[in-house]
């Protein structure tokens, strides 16, 4: 962080397939790919794999053996588009930015005949996958089960492209991330009226459009008799933020997840690299809808920061506009952070954060709530003044509850964790990585291995751009943090 008069923008996260199935008496049967095709009835409904195998090809035929009975045994969930009405399920696949750049583009083509015929396809290019060494593929398979008594009832694929979704490109360095230059100048907060002109970020300029199914499913779609939850699993270039808000407008009921794909224009050219059905992309939103019957759990979704520490006890924001803030607890905000940091051996130049969120004690102290908070990063200050600007497009509030925190633990890149793997949870992990410790020129020798390597029953991705995450009825936010961790229980 560079304390300064003027604000810039921050900058934005092994080896047989292993399925796992409800058997008697609650036990769990885990199979390997020779085993697939052997399934009880057919009623797969989402299956994980992750291969590290140095070969792209090899890897992905590892996770999505061609003689998989998933891909053929499900009747059809979508009789209402006679286009895909042949394509029971949706696959998405993950690949790290490790393998070589031609490879990547093509992925497609990769892709067993009989799955790209009977599964909707789609997924990224991204940073990391959950493996050792982060280099390899991630696949999940989603296919829906004739039962009633199965927990995926339903789950439809969509993508809305750049020019589709008619948003506009947001200015990135302005202060307020959609304001544009003509609205309001960095240099107009210096003088006394500035702020009448600056009232909001957090109002798009155009209305985004909302693809048909990720809005809320109409009552002939699903049993009346079953009550369902709904979740949306996106794939995003960086310009998602619009989006989101149309989403929450249409859609607040839907849980919202998703993984930011990671910046490739050294790597295939292009600035994020995508696949849907077959086809490169590379902007827009991409993603499946999935509608699965209640459960009791109460929190599907969680954030953590585990290397994050507090820098000085929780306060209340009392003076602020959009994204940037004034006074804390009545007294200057970027002179109360110099203040703590004074007291500390820490130094001005590193990355500090704004944690918002809900207070608790703690010994004597106030502190936010990390299980609830939402973080941003701090992208400058202005002692004199007391300006702070806080990564955000949301409008921060006067009585809103913050805490500065920092990375003052030791972070874990790969985040990988060997209990984390797909059961009756059906748990998945999305990361945020440090952009300056990216793995596309990984050696060899670090952990890729050319000879046939084991599969794990496991599903995620990191990103240095960050991960999407919205709880029902709550703002989706875009989490850039480095070392956040979500995790998400289908």
């Amino acid at each position: 962080m560079h304390l300064s008069r003027s604000f810039t923008k921050a900058v934005p996260f092994t080896n047989t397939v292993v399925a796992t199935k409800t058997c008697r008496a609650g036990s769990f049967l885990t199979q390997t790919t020779t085993a697939i095709g052997h399934r009880l009835n057919c009623k797969t409904l989402w299956t994980a794999a992750t291969s590290s195998h140095a070969d792209l090809a090899t890897a992905i035929s590892q996770c999505l053996p061609s003689s998989s009975s998933d891909f053929a045994c499900s009747p059809s969930t979508n009789t209402s588009d006679n286009s895909s009405s042949k394509k029971n399920g949706v696959t998405i696949v993950l690949a790290s930015r490790s393998y070589p750049g031609s490879d990547l583009l093509a992925l497609p083509a990769k892709i067993p005949t009989q799955i790209s015929t009977s599964h909707h396809i789609l997924g990224a290019v991204v940073d990391r996958v959950p493996t050792p060494s982060g280099h390899g593929v991630s696949t999940l398979t989603l296919t829906p089960a004739s039962s009633t008594t199965d927990r995926l009832v339903d789950c439809k694929p969509f993508y809305l492209s750049g020019a589709e979704s008619r948003r506009k490109r947001l200015k990135e360095k302005s202060v307020g991330k959609w304001a544009r230059s003509q609205d309001i100048e960095e240099r107009s907060l210096d003088t006394a009226d500035a702020w009448s002109s600056f009232k909001s970020i957090s109002i798009g300029r155009n209305q985004v459009q909302v693809p048909a199914a990720a809005l809320p499913p109409s009552s002939t779609s699903t049993s009346s008799s079953t009550a369902t939850d709904q979740g949306i699993m996106m794939i995003s270039d960086l310009e998602v933020h619009q989006f989101l808000e149309a989403l929450d407008t249409a859609n607040p009921a839907a849980s919202k997840v998703g993984l930011m794909a990671s910046s490739t224009p050294f790597i295939t050219g292009r600035p994020v690299t995508m696949f849907y059905d077959g086809q490169l992309v590379q902007d827009g939103v991409l993603g499946v809808s999935i509608l699965t019957t209640k459960k009791d759990e109460k929190e599907a979704t969680t954030v953590t920061y585990p290397s994050m520490s507090p820098l000085g006890p929780a306060m209340q924001i009392t003076r602020c506009r959009g994204n940037i803030i004034l006074e804390l607890d009545e007294s200057n905000a970027t002179r109360l952070l110099l203040d703590r940091l004074q007291a500390t051996t820490l130094t001005k130049d590193k990355e500090y954060f704004l944690a918002t969120g809900e207070p608790s004690s703690s010994g004597s102290d106030t502190q936010v709530d990390m299980s609830k908070a939402t973080v941003y990063k701090i992208t400058g200050g202005d002692p004199s003044k007391g300006n702070m600007a806080v990564d955000t497009v949301h409008d921060l509030q006067v009585g809103q509850w913050v805490q500065f925190i920092h990375h003052g633990k030791a972070q874990d890149q790969g985040h990988f964790d060997k209990d984390l793997s797909f059961s009756r949870d059906a748990t998945l992990k999305f990361t945020a990585t440090d952009p300056n410790n990216t793995i596309e020129e990984q050696e060899e020798s670090t952990g890729r291995s050319s000879s046939s390597s084991p599969v794990e029953n496991r599903f995620g991705g990191s990103s240095e751009n960050g991960f999407i995450v919205g709880q029902p009825n709550q703002g989706t936010w875009v989490c850039a943090v480095t070392d956040s961790v979500l995790k998400h229980t289908l």
